[in-house]
């Protein structure tokens, strides 16, 4: 198992985005193409490339390694304001990965310009807490994928709005 408390956050970020860039581009079979930005001062990760309309989507991906001994069914991403506007194109993909076999167990997929509805409102942050179970009905259920290829359908929806 990953020992998580020995990975920064910077390297824990990198894992999540490699593997949010490779299930969408697996998962759409090739027509998703991921690329990285060479800085990332506006928070976005990964910039997604639909090869075939040539429309770009700008993705922030947050993770959370899920340990076992975890207590309670809801996870926090933040989004810090900084980084944040509400009329920016694009979308945050919170993911929730297994430390022993790095799948990803759970996904949101939020348009930018809903964070600052759904996210509790910080000084600094918004806080998103959703529920990991697939039974709940939370404020976050209707942007939660429990499949690679629920999380890659979203991110296609996107690029049509």
């Amino acid at each position: 198992m990953i020992d998580q408390d020995k990975l920064t956050t910077t390297q824990r970020g990198k894992i999540a985005e490699l593997h949010v860039a490779t299930a969408l581009m697996a998962q759409s079979a090739g027509q998703i193409s991921p690329f990285e930005p060479i800085s990332d001062d506006h928070g976005i990760d990964l910039v997604v490339l639909d090869k075939a309309t040539g429309r770009a989507l700008p993705i922030q991906v947050k993770a959370w390694f899920l340990m076992p001994d975890k207590k309670g069914n809801t996870v926090q991403f933040d989004v810090r304001k900084a980084t944040h506007s509400s009329d920016q194109l694009g979308a945050v993909i919170c993911v929730v990965l297994d430390p022993e076999t790095l799948e990803i167990k759970v996904s949101w997929v939020i348009p930018i310009k809903d964070i600052s509805t759904v996210g509790t409102d910080r000084p600094e942050k918004y806080a998103l807490a959703p529920s990991i179970l697939e039974s709940s009905n939370d404020k976050y259920t209707r942007y939660r994928h429990h499949s690679l290829a629920g999380m890659e359908a979203a991110v296609m929806a996107m690029f049509s709005e």
